[in-house]
């Protein structure tokens, strides 16, 4: 028997042994991928071989160079990867390769190897894959893709920057520096990959601002003549203080210009022009008295005031004026209010005007379980009537350590200050809404955008974790930064930066942790503890030089605080009304600019409005 006929014959009885192409149907062939290498990262141009194994689960063979082959493509039969380079040595535009193996018969898993370039352009490429046999059929789409890489090996990470400049308008900021650490495998070099600190997104509205910039949206390049991989490079550059008072974020990021941008870290820096740098003189009035541990104010467009009191009252008042009058008043049901338990937080929707949704968290007695819930309901004049929950399980009630501050986020998100309930090892569990802070939808579905924690079953309502007892929560005007203010044990008190997903260290640490891996405070009261508790931002003409001030209301240490907040540091400074009212436990700014405060002395407690003037 001659040789091509010998191989002809070993077709045909491989062919009969695991099913004709010419008879086998579309239904006899289906695949399951088992795996595949590590995602490549290529530099610019540079190229790879790569591999991916699928196990054959149907009934017929796959046998390379019949009708019966099985081709690695391009899912959708997309061409655009073959257009940017990515392909080398395809057996077509989509079609990237067969199997190594002549045949793989049902049960054997096939291997397609192949090469790919990385495209000039740096970026990820996400590339679709699925196999099918050509004039056959398409076999199982299991959304099996790989990410090509091109990375020119040019990064960096925000290591620290100036305070943030504040002038009259026309004056010259002064230098304002910002430091990167070069995280990438390539230096930094003047000429050759040289780093400029650019406006983010080439903005060229602060163009009219830069004093001698590189142009337009490059404030600047950078100090050294070599950043080597790890090392810290600088980049200094001056502004003219903008015509109108206020304040003005200016984002930055870095880019080598015609290669590639780095990081996007939401670097900025917050540009204030002040009108005025007098300090206010501040008014203090009683406006109403008679109350029971007030925790918490919100109010409405209309002007109504609405306190809680942690015993389970919601009270709502005409409005913030001294002796206004009580319009109504709701007791909720089932409260469980015990030490530092009851109703406590209160927040109004954001359409209040049109819902008239009012959002109130609770420790209640539900289903054999002492917990924390978020409650909404719904007002009728005066009075409100239960809506629905947005969180009934998950978050246990304790006579200490509750949290409960609820506010709305400049997001529109409903955020919650959830306390550990006097277990320290909730805060660790990314599984139990306790020593958390939370972050929902307003009806209580759980945010696309949430962070999923590492070791949780998936993603949640919890957006930080490692918190004690954070009884206050602020969004900052301009920045729309999120500060939380925590209680401490016996030392470190903490004002702390909300930054998604982060771990805040207790029990494990409180105060700077450093290098360790939880997230450091922006301000602790080191020993021993004040007691921090509500805190809200001011803004207004009337605040003069305070205006964008952080003020804290005090428990421990009965006095309300400011802060300066920037950047990522909280810094102390003025301590006012110490000892004058006693403990306080909110501060709320009101439609009227005031800052509004209760006390929480437990008995015939107060609200007290503030007015700068």
């Amino acid at each position: 028997m001659s040789t091509h006929r010998a191989v002809v014959a070993l077709l045909i009885v491989a062919v009969m042994a695991y099913g004709a192409p010419a008879t086998a149907a579309a239904g006899d062939f289906h695949s399951r991928w088992v795996d595949q290498a590590a995602w490549p990262t290529l530099a610019p141009n540079a190229t790879t071989s790569y591999t991916i194994r699928y196990r054959n689960t149907g009934t017929a063979a796959w046998v390379r160079g019949s009708a019966a082959q099985a081709n690695l493509a391009v899912n959708g039969d997309d061409t655009r990867f073959a257009q940017l380079g990515i392909a080398v040595g395809w057996l077509s535009s989509n079609r990237i390769a067969t199997t190594v193996e002549a045949t793989v018969a049902p049960g054997a898993t096939g291997t397609f190897t192949f090469s790919l370039r990385a495209p000039p352009a740096v970026g990820a490429y996400r590339i679709p894959l699925r196999l099918v046999l050509d004039g056959v059929t398409w076999m199982e789409d299991e959304g099996v893709f790989l990410v090509l890489v091109s990375d020119a090996g040019l990064h960096g990470k925000w290591v620290s920057q100036s305070p943030w400049p504040s002038g009259r308008s026309g004056d010259s900021s002064g230098p304002i520096t910002l430091s990167f650490r070069n995280t990438g495998t390539r230096p930094w070099a003047k000429g050759v990959t040289e780093v400029h600190l650019a406006v983010a997104g080439d903005d060229l509205s602060w163009a009219a601002y830069g004093i001698n910039w590189l142009f337009g949206n490059r404030p600047a390049t950078q100090n050294e003549t070599t950043v080597a991989p790890g090392q810290l490079g600088t980049f200094t550059f001056t502004l003219t203080f903008p015509a109108t008072p206020g304040a003005f974020r200016l984002p930055l990021r870095l880019v080598v210009d015609g290669l590639t941008w780095l990081e996007d870290e939401g670097v900025f820096v917050l540009v204030t022009v002040t009108g005025d740098t007098r300090i206010p003189i501040l008014d203090d009035v009683v406006v109403q008295s008679g109350l029971n541990i007030p925790w918490d104010i919100a109010f409405a467009p209309d002007g109504r005031m609405f306190v809680t009191e942690r015993p389970g009252r919601l009270r709502v008042y005409a409005g913030g004026a001294p002796g206004a009058a009580l319009l109504g008043t709701t007791t909720i049901a089932n409260m469980h209010a015990d030490g530092e338990a009851g109703l406590m937080g209160v927040a109004l929707d954001p359409s209040f005007a049109g819902n008239g949704l009012v959002y109130l968290c609770a420790s209640r007695d539900d289903e054999g379980q002492w917990r924390n819930q978020v409650l909404r309901y719904r007002m009728s004049g005066s009075v409100a009537a239960f809506d629905a929950y947005v969180v009934r399980r998950g978050a246990l009630a304790n006579s200490n350590h509750d949290g409960c501050r609820i506010r709305f986020g400049p997001d529109g998100k409903l955020w919650v200050t959830m306390g550990e309930a006097g277990d320290g090892s909730r805060a660790q569990d990314p599984n139990l809404l306790n020593g958390k802070i939370l972050r929902l939808n307003p009806d209580g579905s759980i945010p696309a955008d949430n962070p999923i924690l590492p070791g949780a079953a998936g993603r949640s309502a919890v957006f930080t974790w490692g918190h004690r007892n954070p009884q206050g929560i602020a969004f900052q005007p301009v920045t729309n930064t999120v500060w939380e203010i925590e209680h401490g044990p016996e030392c470190d008190d903490e004002i702390n930066v909300i930054v998604g997903g982060r771990n805040y260290g207790w029990p494990n640490v409180t105060g700077n942790d450093g290098a360790g891996g939880y997230a450091d405070p922006a301000w602790s009261s080191g020993c021993p503890t004040i007691a921090p508790s509500g805190a809200t931002f001011v803004t207004g003409p009337a605040w003069a030089s305070w205006s964008g001030s952080l003020f804290v209301a005090v428990l421990k240490d009965t006095d309300l605080r400011r802060f300066v907040a920037q950047g990522v540091t909280a810094t102390q400074t003025n301590v006012l009304y110490h000892g004058k009212y006693g403990r306080l436990r909110a501060a709320v700014q009101g439609p009227d600019g005031a800052l509004y405060v209760t006390t929480s002395n437990g008995g015939s407690d107060r609200v007290v409005r503030i007015t700068p003037r």
